[in-house]
C-alpha cells in the first residue's frame, strides 16, 4: 500500500518535473537553501534573545520576524514536497530523513507550544527583561530541533 502511494507521487506532475527539467532539482535545492537560512536565522534572533543571550534585542522586534519565519517555513515544506516526489522511494525508506521528519513535526509542536503558551507573555515583556523558564526551554528546543533537522538533512545521501 505504502509502495503504491510512493508509485503515485513519483508518477505524479511534479515527480516528473523534478527529473525530467534538468535545471529544476539544483533550482529547487537553492529555493530550499534559502528557506532554510532564512527560517534558522529568524529563529536564531528569537530564541537567542528569549534565552537571553541577546537580550539588547527588543523582545517586540523578535517577535516581528515570525511571520517570515513562517513564510520561510513554508517553501521549505514546498520544496521538501517536491524533493519527495522526485524520488520518493529513496526518502521514504532512508533513516535520516525519518529521523529528519520527526524532528520537524517536534519542531512544530514546539512553535505551537511557544505559540499559545508563552508568545502572548513574550509579546508585553520590556525591552532587557529575561523571559521566563518556560520560555526559554521552549527556546533551547527549537534551536537544538532545528540543528538536528540541519544535520539530519545533510546526511541524507550518506545514509542511504
Amino acid at each position: 500500500m505504502i509502495d503504491s502511494f510512493l508509485t503515485l507521487l513519483s508518477d505524479s506532475f511534479v515527480g516528473n518535473l523534478m527529473r525530467d527539467v534538468f535545471w529544476m532539482w539544483p533550482f529547487t535545492e537553492n529555493l530550499h537553501f534559502m528557506g532554510l537560512c532564512a527560517l534558522f536565522g529568524g529563529l536564531l534572533a528569537i530564541d537567542l534573545r528569549v534565552i537571553g543571550v541577546c537580550r539588547f534585542i527588543p523582545m517586540s522586534a523578535a517577535l516581528t520576524l515570525i511571520p517570515y519565519v513562517i513564510a520561510a517555513f513554508a517553501v521549505n515544506l514546498v520544496t521538501g514536497f517536491m524533493f519527495f516526489c522526485g524520488d520518493p522511494f529513496r526518502y521514504f525508506y532512508n533513516l535520516a530523513f525519518q529521523w529528519k521528519m520527526a524532528l520537524v513535526l517536534l519542531a512544530g509542536i514546539n512553535a505551537l507550544w511557544f505559540w499559545f503558551g508563552e508568545h502572548a507573555k513574550l509579546s508585553k515583556l520590556a525591552d532587557g527583561v529575561e523571559a521566563d523558564f518556560g520560555a526559554k526551554v521552549i527556546a533551547a528546543l527549537s534551536l537544538a530541533i532545528w540543528v538536528g533537522v540541519i544535520i539530519l538533512g545533510r546526511l541524507i545521501p550518506y545514509l542511504e
